[in-house]
């Protein structure tokens, strides 16, 4: 983790839930925690990782609503640019008095170009999985 970045956004990040709207249903993924159903989505789709990406709130503060929204459909252009499968997905913050962001979830999403989408957006960190479907925080 950069040392710039203040403890209570960090375990902010640490303790989100990260949901994904897959087509057999939500999969809520939470850092450092295997998730078989993660697991099961990247079998069943060939693919072996998952970056889940938002582009609200760039540098953890507040934006505007309409700037969120701006950013996030280019992000989503972005994603599926990719060729990759794409889905919906919201992050949520553990205590539910947080932002809830919406995200987008790219199965098969190479590392370095999901840390360039990241960075695109000014965002702090995302969420990364490997083949070993256990989410880890990337952060840039």
């Amino acid at each position: 983790m950069r040392a710039d970045i203040p403890d209570s956004i960090a375990q902010a990040f640490h303790e989100a839930r990260y949901l994904v709207f897959a087509p057999a249903g939500t999969i809520t993924l939470r850092i450092g925690q295997h998730s078989l159903a993660l697991q099961s989505l990247m079998a069943a789709r060939a693919r072996d990782s998952l970056a889940i990406l938002t582009a609200y709130n760039p540098g953890a503060r507040q934006a505007g609503i309409a700037a969120n929204h701006r950013a996030q459909r280019a992000l989503l252009k972005d994603a599926s640019a990719l060729g990759l499968p794409c889905f919906y997905g919201r992050n949520l913050a553990e205590d539910e008095n947080g932002p809830a962001e919406p995200t987008v979830a790219i199965l098969g999403a190479l590392y370095p170009e999901s840390c360039g989408l990241a960075r695109r957006y000014g965002q702090l960190a995302f969420v990364f999985a490997g083949s070993s479907a256990v989410p880890e925080l990337i952060w840039l």
